[in-house]
């Protein structure tokens, strides 16, 4: 059974350049927004956002450390997926940060952090598409 023609021609019905920018595109508000909304001054993150850590309980990280983490990590990804830079290491990272919430954070959650899972493992597995800088790069190495 030859099977080639089948994924050029889902490659024609929908490009991997919209389904990667899209879902790059569809993550940054949400993940920026809550990062500036927990951020302070640099390198500070509000005290309610410590507080809540230190109920996380993720292990060898202090509440801080974690909180820290967290908000300007997050800055940094939304910022990472804005550009389509390290988009497969940014999808990786996602993954390993739905992993900590689903277990240590809010278990109860586990449907969200399915649909943020899937988004992660997509830009982890194909990239961010081609209108992206590692898109660019890429086509500049062929």
């Amino acid at each position: 059974m030859d099977t080639t023609g089948q994924s050029a021609r889902a490659e024609r019905f929908l490009p991997d350049w919209i389904v990667g920018g899209a879902i790059r595109i569809a993550l940054v508000p949400g993940l920026w927004a809550w990062g500036r909304a927990n951020a302070g001054i640099w390198p500070e993150v509000m005290p309610d956002t410590i507080a809540a850590a230190a109920i996380w309980n993720i292990p060898f990280l202090s509440a801080s450390q974690t909180a820290q983490i967290a908000v300007w990590g997050a800055q940094l990804v939304a910022f990472l997926l804005l550009v389509g830079f390290l988009t497969r290491l940014v999808g990786f990272a996602l993954l390993v940060a739905c992993g900590v919430y689903a277990f240590w954070v809010m278990p109860e959650a586990w449907t969200s952090v399915a649909v943020l899972a899937a988004a992660g493992f997509y830009l982890f597995a194909r990239g961010g598409g081609a209108f992206s800088i590692d898109g660019a790069i890429v086509a500049t190495l062929r």
